[in-house]
């Protein structure tokens, strides 16, 4: 399969929205959040304000022969302190990385992954770092991502 990885804009916002709750459906795996109004509304509203402002990138796997969407993926990009290993102080999070059901396995995600670490390059990214389902780990250690170890997280509530 020809696989295009194309970076999306601001003219595709229905489309990045079906996707958006498509993979939240399938994360949290609750099919009601694709009616949740709130969290429609707010991932609209990041989606307006970020990628008009250049601190998200998106990107869409499609189909050359047919321009059929297959993939999603993007990178926020955040200002942190700058240290040793990041002078510049800019890292990016991978994130919304997707693959239609059928079609995992076939690379459709790494080229995905790979286009947005290279967007994230371009601006200067140092730091790249995500969250990952244990699926896809061996994937993003092919990449030459690694385990983090003492990263905490404070639990909502």
């Amino acid at each position: 399969m020809d696989i295009e990885i194309r970076k999306a804009d601001l003219s595709d916002l229905d489309r990045l929205m079906e996707w958006r709750m498509r993979v939240l459906a399938e994360v949290f795996f609750d099919d009601g959040i694709k009616d949740n109004e709130v969290l429609k509304k707010n991932n609209r509203s990041y989606y307006e304000e970020h990628l008009a402002d250049g601190t998200h990138t998106a990107c869409f796997a499609v189909v050359k022969r047919t321009g059929e969407i297959v993939g999603c993926g993007g990178i926020c990009y955040q200002k942190e302190m700058p240290s040793p290993d990041n002078v510049f102080g800019t890292n990016g999070y991978l994130m919304n990385i997707y693959t239609l059901p059928q079609l995992r396995g076939k690379g459709i995600g790494r080229q995905m992954v790979e286009f947005l670490i290279q967007e994230a390059k371009k601006r200067g990214t140092e730091k790249i770092f995500l969250e990952s389902a244990e699926v896809a780990k061996d994937l993003y250690h092919e990449i030459g991502f690694m385990d983090m170890e003492g990263y905490m997280k404070l639990p909502k509530g």
